[in-house]
């Protein structure tokens, strides 16, 4: 693999962490479409976050695992990609699904909690629990990890994309767009812009994109991201796809506003905790609804909606570096090697 410029990766760890941590915030319960916000600033607040500005954390992130995945040129070597994405995405993805798939199980076998899960694991159906284990036929249990379904799928697609870009770079772009935005792949990606993203990412690694060409537009770019979440929000528009779609070139550029900062250093040196707070956040969002809705009922929902993903960032720290030092073997393996 080439190695990545200092800055580059610096910044690949920032948008890593914080986009990550977008995602707890986007799947932070209940579900509000956008068309019931309410009236109130914090549920303005609330939908502008969890429908438009942590909408572009997936986008965001697969562009960024295209970039990596080309500048390896790991599509030219199969067996290689195919041994490193099981390890680091299929593994996970099993190991953080089987379990809750088996408390779910016990569950609702001995009605013990009326809540309604996204899936009936009881009685048992074998292709129900395969679809919850891996995600055959849509979201897993564990649902926030439809990504690395989704992005399993698009790494194993890797060496396609990659003999189009080298070879008719813009065709094969516009063949990938036709191809997934009308959805004509079905069900083999659930994400119809992941593998559009996916080979931009890959586009700029192969092309030798400049990544910094955008940089001296960063505030303005940042600011026009900022007005059309706002704009979303504030006209109810519910087709997010064009959002998705051009959200990398707006905040790439834009976090070169903090890179080498002491914030942006310190957001950085956080990213190895961003998987497992990724794979963890399903359970814990949910465990954390529960308490709330059980137990602290009177409190006032802001302060669940605040607090839930801060404490689950501020939890899996402790646990990271707990399990590293007891059982690095074991973790290294949960966590795909990382």
């Amino acid at each position: 693999m080439s190695k990545l410029d200092p800055e580059i990766s610096q910044r690949i760890n920032i948008l890593r962490y914080i986009m990550i941590f977008g995602i707890i915030v986007l799947h932070a319960p209940p579900y509000i479409p956008l068309t019931e916000t309410g009236a109130s600033a914090f549920d303005f607040l609330k939908a502008t976050f969890q429908h438009a500005i942590f909408r572009t954390s997936v986008p965001v992130l697969t562009f960024i695992s295209g970039y990596l995945l080309f500048s390896a040129n790991l599509d030219l070597r199969y067996s290689a990609l195919l041994s490193k994405k099981t390890r680091t995405i299929l593994v996970p993805l099993v190991l953080f699904n089987l379990p809750i798939a088996l408390i779910v199980y016990t569950v609702q076998a001995y009605q013990l909690l009326d809540h309604d899960f996204s899936q009936k694991l009881y009685p048992f159906n074998f292709f129900v629990w395969l679809d919850a284990i891996i995600g055959l036929f849509g979201s897993p249990i564990n649902y926030p990890l439809n990504f690395l379904r989704d992005l399993y799928v698009i790494s194993i697609l890797a060496p396609i994309f990659g003999l189009l870009i080298r070879k008719l770079a813009w065709t094969g772009l516009l063949i990938t767009l036709l191809i997934f935005w009308f959805n004509f792949d079905g069900n083999i990606v659930l994400r119809n812009t992941m593998p559009i993203l996916f080979y931009v990412g890959g586009m700029a690694a192969i092309l030798e994109w400049d990544m910094r060409k955008l940089d001296k537009y960063a505030l303005m770019l940042f600011v026009m991201f900022l007005l059309f979440c706002f704009a979303i929000v504030a006209f109810q528009i519910e087709n997010r796809n064009y959002l998705r779609l051009v959200s990398p070139i707006l905040i790439w550029p834009a976090c070169s506003l903090i890179v080498n900062t002491k914030f942006g250093v310190w957001i950085a040196g956080l990213a190895k905790y961003s998987f497992l707070t990724f794979l963890a956040q399903g359970p814990m969002l949910l465990t954390l609804w529960i308490i709330y809705q059980k137990i602290v009922p009177d409190v006032p929902y802001w302060a669940y909606w605040f607090s839930a993903p801060l404490i689950i960032a501020l939890m899996m720290v402790p646990v990271y570096l707990y399990g590293y030092r007891k059982f690095p073997k074991t973790m290294k393996f949960m966590l795909g090697g990382r």
